[in-house]
């Protein structure tokens, strides 16, 4: 009877002593999980900081067009669509905005369109706007011309995208609405072709009164037909603006976030 008392007691002292391990004994393990997903954050935090700084200091735009995109007819260089949208841009992305370019009144894609491609290219943009469309329409005659013109805006887009450059057609400001439709079309098919994004500003002189209104600038007063004037104020310039804005916001900031690896933001 002792025997088996005292085998009874040499198999309980170590099941008593395991459980007195077990359930006072800290176990370290916890902490070693707890370190290793303190170590994980701070790695990723680091990671984070090092891709918000990785955007250059400036972002170069280089707009491409017309008289639209040379600023007629507002008196203000800042009140031009294109210093309108550096500076929107700026904000959004904060980052300055280098604006270069290559514009002049009454141009066509068929002339400084096609011949200040590798000007452009020099400039190494991020951001181009392709304005034109407007003078085309004045020199159509035939089908001839809208397929040119289809021709002359697809070789300007597929140029600058093999450096890869982010682009944005802007449609037509031309008072021949139902011609002017017909390039603002071209400009649709060529942006789908080449996945390229559009900003659609047709309505901000088809449907709105405000946003020309040349009577009030004295830089052309001394033009003849004054009444036909077509060029947007600097409401029309402000709106142009806002508009390719919103057409690239979220595209562009992709673009950069691939180019660059980081997209800053101030919003």
């Amino acid at each position: 009877m002792k025997r088996f008392g005292y085998l009874l007691a040499g198999v309980a002292i170590p099941v008593v002593l395991f459980l007195l391990y077990y359930f006072l004994v800290p176990t370290p393990p916890k902490e070693k999980t707890t370190a290793a997903e303190t170590s994980t954050f701070e790695t990723t935090s680091t990671t984070t900081e090092e891709r918000e700084t990785s955007l250059p200091d400036k972002l170069v735009y280089a707009p491409m067009g017309d008289s639209l995109s040379a600023g007629w007819i507002v008196e203000k260089e800042e009140e031009k669509f294109t210093s309108v949208l550096s500076k929107e841009l700026s904000k959004r992305f904060d980052v300055k905005i280098d604006q270069q370019g290559v514009f002049k009144a009454g141009e066509k894609a068929s002339g400084l369109g096609i011949s200040s491609i590798e000007e452009i290219k020099k400039q190494k943009p991020d951001l181009v706007t392709i304005e034109y469309g407007t003078n085309d329409i004045l020199a159509y005659k035939d089908d001839q011309d809208l397929i040119q013109f289809e021709a002359n805006i697809s070789h300007i887009v597929s140029e600058l995208k093999a450096d890869n450059i982010f682009i944005v057609l802007v449609t037509t400001w031309n008072r021949e609405q139902k011609l002017s439709q017909r390039y603002d079309d071209v400009l649709f098919k060529v942006g789908a072709k080449y996945e390229v994004p559009v900003a659609n500003i047709r309505g901000l002189w088809t449907t709105e009164t405000d946003t020309i209104d040349p009577k009030k600038y004295p830089n052309i007063l001394d033009k003849k037909e004054l009444e036909k004037d077509m060029h947007p104020n600097t409401k029309g310039h402000a709106e142009i603006a806002k508009r390719i804005f919103q057409t690239i916001e979220t595209p562009f900031s992709n673009y950069l976030d691939e180019k660059y690896g980081s997209t800053k933001s101030t919003y």
